[in-house]
């Protein structure tokens, strides 16, 4: 069985929708989160609705960003969920984090990471 976890969604920098894919930034109910960084294929729960997404754990190297974000790209969902607690389970890791050259190499490789999280 899948591990579950809770959390909250509260305000991040914005740098997921600026690259077009918008997240939704999580704090940790009980910060247990001892996966390694990198992207997750994961599901989501908000509201009694569950979701694909595309879960990040990391420092934002291609930012050069030092503190660790959870965050998730939630695949086809488009609503404004500041505040929410929302759940997800880690369903398998895609890679381990990268820092790219610039935004259109990560843009290109996040396109891919969706591709994988759809076939999940």
């Amino acid at each position: 069985m899948l591990k579950i976890y809770y959390g909250k969604v509260v305000h991040g920098l914005r740098k997921g929708k600026d690259l077009g894919f918008p997240t939704i930034n999580i704090k940790l109910n009980n910060n247990e989160l001892n996966i390694d960084c990198g992207v997750y294929a994961a599901i989501v729960n908000v509201n009694n609705q569950t979701f694909k997404g595309m879960l990040y754990v990391g420092t934002r190297p291609t930012f050069d960003m030092l503190e660790t974000t959870v965050e998730i790209h939630i695949l086809d969902f488009n609503e404004v969920i500041y505040n929410y607690e929302i759940s997800f389970q880690i369903l398998h890791k895609i890679r381990d984090e990268i820092k790219f050259d610039n935004t259109e190499s990560l843009i290109k490789q996040l396109h891919q990471d969706k591709e994988t999280v759809y076939k999940f």
